[in-house]
């Protein structure tokens, strides 16, 4: 992993300086506790789609080096296809090694890349994944996400211009901190995909998979990512016990380009050790093309996002971890806690059959929420 990382974008140069622009950047209120993140401008060109990772470092405030992060708020510019924050390996170095270990891990500097040049889907993992021109994450009390400081953050912004005129696109991004004291569960990411799903040309059709857990959680909120030919994402509980689905979802997602995120306070969805959820994109292809998950706008994806608690790691296993400066116990930390599912099948029975159409009509859309 170290020498793949090495090798990352090796010697390349940032884009163009940031084009300048009559509109102004997107803000957001500065947050009461935390730090805020804001990209540069770029101008995407008429019919065309671009997306651009910009490369940010977070500074730390005075001596601080561990925060705990139980909110998050993202601002991009509007028709945004997806807006992702990213972390990987180098991430996290500055803050063990000294200043600029990071930009050497990674290959390149603070800046604006095409996100191709820096092949950061391969080796990174999504702490942030944002659909939505506004999006907010709030974590039920006591429950935060570990960060160092300082952090390098890839921010990989997709955006497709199908105007006949530039878009000046941007992004901010809020983390609130809290005390570490009122800290008593971290909390884990659980994002997968479907890679190999397939939808032939001028058809219907269903794509599904289960996400098990192997020890007992709770979830804190889950969210969809599909593209156009997505008419709608479900969600079903998945009991391991009768290895079924419960019929009626739980999540139903009708507008592909701006996924609710569903929030659940403390006690109200917890999921057993060999229970999980079964989610799955149900598609129309209109097209004289088979669909793939090739990672682009013209492809599709069929993606499961929840963050759950407690993680396999306690509050004081961390905060002795980044005091010890532990930097491979914080890899292994990474690893443990932004991750895929810790079992995926794709052998259960789905309420659902592979063509069908029309499966979400009856069910109502889920509305986003957030926590008090």
């Amino acid at each position: 992993m170290w020498a793949a990382l090495l090798l990352i974008a090796c010697g390349n140069e940032p884009v163009v300086d940031p084009v300048e622009s009559d509109e102004e950047t997107l803000s957001l209120p500065l947050p009461e506790n935390g730090y805020q993140l804001v990209t540069p401008t770029y101008d995407v060109p008429a019919y065309t789609e671009v997306e651009i990772c910009t490369v940010l470092r977070l500074e730390q405030k005075e001596d601080e080096q561990l925060v705990w992060v139980n909110s998050l708020e993202s601002l991009v510019t509007d028709g945004t296809h997806h807006m992702n924050v990213l972390i990987g390996e180098f991430s996290f170095l500055d803050a063990f090694l000294g200043e600029g270990s990071s930009e050497g891990a990674l290959g390149a500097e603070m800046g604006q890349y095409p996100c191709s040049e820096l092949e950061t889907m391969e080796l990174v993992y999504t702490i942030f994944p944002s659909q939505r021109d506004n999006q907010q994450i709030t974590l039920p009390e006591g429950v935060a996400a570990p960060m160092t400081a300082p952090l390098m953050l890839v921010f990989s912004h997709h955006y497709v211009n199908a105007t006949d005129e530039a878009i000046t696109i941007s992004a901010v991004l809020n983390i609130e901190t809290m005390d570490p004291e009122a800290v008593t569960d971290v909390a884990g990411l659980l994002f997968s995909d479907i890679a190999d799903l397939e939808v032939p040309a001028g058809t219907d059709r269903v794509a599904a998979s289960t996400c098990v857990v192997d020890r007992d959680v709770e979830v804190a909120l889950v969210s969809s990512h599909t593209h156009k030919w997505g008419d709608c994402a479900t969600m079903n509980h998945f009991d391991g016990a009768s290895e079924s689905v419960e019929t009626d979802p739980f999540f139903v997602n009708k507008l592909w380009e701006q996924p609710p995120i569903l929030h659940f306070e403390p006690g109200t969805f917890s999921i057993a050790a060999g229970d999980g959820v079964h989610w799955a994109c149900h598609y129309a292809n209109d097209t004289d093309g088979t669909l793939v998950n090739d990672g682009t706008a013209e492809g599709e994806m069929c993606v499961i996002a929840a963050v759950v608690y407690p993680s396999v790691w306690t509050v004081e296993e961390v905060e002795q971890t980044v005091a010890d400066g532990d930097l491979g116990g914080l890899l292994t930390l990474m690893g443990d806690v932004m991750g895929p599912c810790d079992t995926i099948l794709d052998t259960v029975e789905s309420p659902w059959t592979t063509d069908q159409a029309g499966a979400c009509d009856e069910f109502e859309q889920t509305e986003s929420n957030t926590l008090e």
